[in-house]
């Protein structure tokens, strides 16, 4: 019996500084907030450029659609980093398009952030993509029947191609001018007006926001980088 009790203690000693050291590592694991992937796609900017981007042109082998990736916010979670060398992006065009300089985190790695402003850039990213994805489905909806029609056209002239009464280069060239002329009629759609204008708003005020909690030089350098940005509102 004592031999048993011994054994019971020297046990319970030797489980205690496991214990210990793993309630601190996971501690620490929920309270640091350096430990931020700033190459997640949380802290990419998508804007109205994007969502044009995302629209695909119709070729003689597919119709023309809208990116489901960026319809649905997918690439939020399909990749933990969201930078230029990641292989996931190739042959995604809305991604190969996108413009870098409006990847914040990357951005925010070199500005020295404090515990509490890494919290607070963390929660405005994820306010902005909270407000942003129903503006993308939204934009997708307002537009699917200028795309249905667009897709009805490329049918006759793939037909036609099969039939032998077009050529695949004059086919060709009749989708490029399908393509742009949809396009057109996207960007004039009012409902396209009113997106553009919405999504404009959703990243003046993420902006507005990151300019809020910056001091001192972190400021100057987050107004230069926002003067750098293509496409602005």
């Amino acid at each position: 019996m004592k031999l048993f009790k011994s054994f019971l203690v020297v046990a319970v000693m030797l489980s205690l500084p496991l214990f210990y050291f793993s309630a601190c590592s996971d501690k620490s694991e929920v309270n640091t907030p350096n430990q931020l992937n700033f190459e997640s796609p949380q802290f990419a900017v998508i804007d109205f450029s994007d969502v044009l981007n995302g629209v695909e042109d119709a070729t003689l082998d597919s119709d023309m659609t809208f990116d489901n990736s960026l319809a649905n916010y997918s690439f939020m979670n399909s990749m933990n980093s969201f930078t230029t060398g990641n292989s996931m992006m190739n042959g995604n065009p809305w991604m190969m398009r996108f413009d870098f300089g409006k990847h914040l985190g990357l951005f925010f790695r070199g500005l020295k952030l404090t515990d509490a402003q890494k919290i607070q850039v963390k929660d405005f990213m994820i306010k902005f993509h909270d407000s942003m994805k129903p503006l993308v489905q939204q934009f997708k909806d307002a537009n699917a029947d200028i795309i249905a029609k667009a897709n009805a056209n490329r049918k006759a002239i793939v037909d036609s191609v099969k039939a032998g009464t077009l050529t695949r280069e004059q086919a060709a060239a009749q989708l490029k001018t399908l393509n742009q002329a949809t396009r057109d009629k996207i960007n004039a759609n009012p409902a396209t007006i009113d997106i553009k204008a919405k999504m404009c708003a959703t990243r003046t005020q993420l902006f507005e926001d990151i300019k809020g909690i910056l001091v001192g030089d972190q400021l100057t350098k987050f107004e230069n980088l926002i003067k750098l940005i293509k496409n602005p509102c």
